[in-house]
């Protein structure tokens, strides 16, 4: 069984992470446990945005947003997923941690009724939007975490949903107080 628990975490690439995908990237986990993990790149955003995702489903904004839909990670790239508020569900939504929930299209239907409920203005709160996502197998990214290819540190609400996505790196690192400049792309262990 999985002692660590990194649920509602953040993992933050380090320097070793250098022309890969996760370069630069910082990962919302919401999935930790004997099965795998599971998380969306939270500082990738696409040029699309929400608002022409619901002219596209033949729904009417309530209200104009510069909402955008983020690239959650390299797998499954089309399957739309998102990280919300606790003051919206739907029968497919599970709950992250306190406030917070996941909605995805594990049961037929359910994106759509999130699409429907932002158009008429009665979506959650606050929101992310993703296609695709970072997925890990079995102690995978423990190992990862052991080979220095990561950092954690809990989850920040305003970072996740205010933060600006190309300063949310900086951000992170910074409130950690890591100074990533004076770190090399290689690691090790003593």
């Amino acid at each position: 069984m999985t002692e660590l628990n990194l649920i509602n975490q953040f993992l933050v690439a380090l320097p070793v992470q250098v022309n890969t995908y996760f370069e630069d990237t910082v990962t919302f986990l919401v999935h930790h446990g004997d099965e795998g993990s599971m998380g969306f790149v939270i500082n990738r955003p696409t040029p699309v945005r929400i608002d022409d995702v619901l002219i596209q489903a033949e729904l009417t904004p309530n209200t104009e947003s510069d909402a955008v839909i983020l690239e959650g990670g390299p797998v499954s790239r089309t399957s739309p997923t998102i990280i919300h508020t606790d003051d919206f569900n739907t029968e497919g939504t599970f709950e992250i941690a306190n406030d917070l929930s996941c909605t995805s299209e594990l049961r037929d239907g359910d994106i759509m009724h999130f699409l429907r409920a932002l158009a008429e203005g009665k979506g959650p709160t606050h929101y992310l939007f993703f296609l695709g996502y970072a997925g890990w197998a079995p102690q995978q990214l423990e190992d990862e975490l052991e080979t220095n290819s990561w950092i954690t540190c809990p989850a920040d609400l305003q970072i996740l949903f205010n933060e600006p996505y190309e300063s949310r790196f900086q951000q992170i690192v910074s409130d950690i107080g890591i100074d990533f400049d004076r770190m090399g792309p290689t690691s090790g262990s003593a």
